[in-house]
């Protein structure tokens, strides 16, 4: 058999009773360090491991669930839905024609239920799954805006009061900036009578 392997066989039995044990030299410099408990005159105690045991998760089963849906509330509809953006009477600047829609809805939006937004009366393409919304391509002018909620088969459930807002886009001649004059000339002199 191999020399140290040989060693490390005998002195596993001792590692097996080591402890940490505190030293302290002549300079005062405290040290720390793993020797057999009967080298050790000072030795260290140290608190327990720390353990953790998962927590166990109850086991549910399939006529609980039922139980549970049972208990809940069936929807009850809609109480109240505004249009918060844009401000009523409101104006909108923007070149693209942007509008920001945000809708106050009470209960929640369930899921299922879609939002159909109309602008003069014209539902918008496309029915959408929240309450904030961005349209774009609107034109200058005054324009009323609507939204309402539908369900899957299409159901209207609340409908909102409609809100007039302005679009404004900027551009050279809208009134924001001074329109040009005519170019500037210099004067020409008009010739004087009798050629003086």
């Amino acid at each position: 058999m191999n020399y140290k392997a040989l060693t490390i066989l005998f002195l596993l039995p001792g590692m097996a009773q080591a402890v940490i044990c505190k030293s302290v030299d002549a300079e005062g410099v405290v040290g720390y360090t793993d020797v057999p408990a009967a080298e050790c005159q000072k030795p260290v105690k140290l608190p327990p491991n720390s353990t953790y045991a998962p927590r166990q998760l109850p086991v549910t089963t399939g006529d609980e669930d039922a139980a549970s849906k049972a208990v809940e509330k069936p929807f009850a509809g809609y109480e109240t839905i505004k249009i918060i953006q844009p401000e009523p009477e409101g104006t909108i600047r923007s070149n693209e024609g942007k509008v920001p829609v945000a809708v106050a809805l009470r209960p929640a939006l369930l899921h299922g239920h879609r939002v159909v937004v109309s602008i003069d009366g014209t539902a918008v393409p496309g029915n959408f799954d929240g309450l904030a919304i961005e349209l774009s391509g609107v034109e200058r002018g005054t324009h009323s805006i609507g939204v309402k909620l539908i369900d899957e088969s299409g159901k209207t459930l609340i409908e909102s009061e409609p809100v007039t807002f302005t679009m404004r886009q900027t551009g050279l001649y809208d009134g924001t900036a001074n329109p040009p004059g005519p170019p500037a000339t210099k004067p020409v002199p008009r010739p004087r009578p009798g050629g003086r």
